[in-house]
């Protein structure tokens, strides 16, 4: 009797001191991760990480027993979160150390009832976390039914249909149907598309939370160039408007600042839609001219010889007519990029930089740009992957990431794997010197 007495009382001291919580975690991409919470009440102390050995399972354990030797990776989860704990009030703070992979960020927390807001701090960008309390660690989306729906998008639109006979491919479904039912939240998802995915035949293949797609401001547009000189201004290409509208406005300021010498830069992994580029050409140019077609699937699906160049118009229309939806060019045959000169221009000089990240439609307006004389390249060759890549819609939550055309310029010609040579061949950050030296 006393026996069974004392061993209750063991068992009652361990749940006072030790509790365990599941919480739904959303960052500022609305990226959600299911977060089991271990508090360890008489050391104040905490543990919060995502599913037990998740990062383990996708990699393998070989590779990951490898790493962890190596000294790449602590934890066998993707997420994992420790420090310690205060409470304030009605609130218990957390204090710690937030590590994703190998990297790790200081990390502050504030629960109080249900609800969860919290932070980590990333090269001093303070990155916030919100969430909401969960009955359970069961997972937070229907990730079957997700990959599921991204397989059958991807078996119907990708572009090259051979590359779902490869080795490769066939390897990389039957690893993710295997780990489908264990995956629990946004980050898992994600984690095992890029992880898998790096021998695919093909790049860019993943499944990503759909992004609102606001439009671009007018304060926006006077933010997306830099002047380098009273005559000099340098525009990123990952904030080039879109719009008729929005470039108009943008040219309206370039012309009341009297730039003469315009610099673009699509170094990096920088991204351009077809539509924009088709825009910039129509404001960069002073002469009518068809650039080329971004053929799909469906293109090659029903058709064993190429479009004709001077068929282009008459075949397939134009990425500026208005009719084109986000996410269902896979839809058509194909696009075309038509430059159509606007009433007024850009009259001064262009320039472009590129380096060997410049790829899809970025390394496909640069070399229409150079191709008509209307830039002049400087910096890396490009890479060789001028494939243009689509979001498909999957639900109303999450997207599809998926190749779906290839271009041909005004020539019949593919630009894959090649890569555009520079004008100027000039490395790095030597680029941007060398043509503000120049002008």
């Amino acid at each position: 009797m006393r026996s069974i007495l004392i061993f209750n009382i063991l068992l009652l001291i361990t749940f006072n001191v030790f509790s365990q919580t599941y919480w739904k975690i959303k960052n500022e991409h609305e990226d959600e991760i299911l977060l089991t919470i271990d508090l360890n009440k008489e050391k104040q102390t905490f543990e919060a990480y995502t599913r037990k050995e998740a990062l383990k399972d996708i990699a393998g354990s070989f590779t990951y027993t490898l790493a962890k030797a190596a000294g790449k990776l602590k934890h066998p989860e993707i997420v994992f979160i420790e420090g310690k704990t205060q409470s304030i009030k009605d609130s218990l703070h957390l204090t710690g150390t937030f590590t994703y992979f190998d990297k790790q960020y200081p990390f502050s927390a504030a629960i109080s009832g249900n609800s969860f807001k919290g932070r980590f701090i990333d090269r001093d960008k303070h990155r916030p976390l919100t969430g909401v309390k969960m009955p359970n660690s069961k997972p937070i989306k229907d990730y079957q039914y997700i990959i599921n729906t991204a397989f059958s998008l991807t078996e119907r639109n990708i572009l090259n249909k051979s590359w779902l006979k490869s080795s490769e491919w066939i390897d990389f479904r039957k690893k993710i149907d295997e780990l489908k039912p264990k995956i629990a939240d946004d980050y898992e998802l994600a984690a095992s598309f890029v992880w898998l995915g790096k021998k695919l035949p093909f790049t860019s293949y993943e499944i990503s939370k759909t992004r609102p797609s606001g439009q671009i401001s007018f304060r926006k547009n006077a933010a997306a160039y830099k002047e380098l000189k009273p005559n000099t201004a340098l525009v990123d290409v990952n904030s080039l408007p879109s719009t008729k509208i929005e470039i108009d406005s943008i040219a309206v300021i370039i012309a009341k600042k009297g730039y003469s010498n315009l610099i673009i830069d699509l170094r990096g992994r920088r991204s351009i839609t077809p539509k924009a580029a088709n825009e910039w050409l129509n404001y960069l140019s002073n002469k009518p001219f068809v650039a080329g077609v971004f053929l799909t699937r469906k293109w090659f699906d029903t058709n064993v010889l190429l479009p004709k160049p001077q068929e282009y118009l008459k075949v397939f229309n134009c990425f500026t007519d208005g009719s084109l939806k986000d996410g269902e060019l896979c839809k058509e045959s194909g696009r075309v990029l038509n430059c159509v000169p606007r009433t007024k221009t850009f009259k001064g000089k262009v320039f472009v930089l590129t380096d060997s990240k410049t790829s899809k439609t970025s390394e496909v307006l640069a070399d229409v740009l150079q191709k008509e004389k209307i830039a002049i390249l400087v910096g890396q060759k490009t890479s060789g992957a001028s494939i243009l890549i689509e979001n498909l819609k999957i639900n109303d939550e999450y997207d599809l990431v998926l190749p779906v055309a290839d271009f041909y310029n005004s020539e019949g010609k593919n630009l894959n794997k090649d890569g555009i040579e520079p004008d100027k061949l000039v490395s790095g950050e030597d680029a941007l010197t060398y043509i503000l030296k120049s002008l």
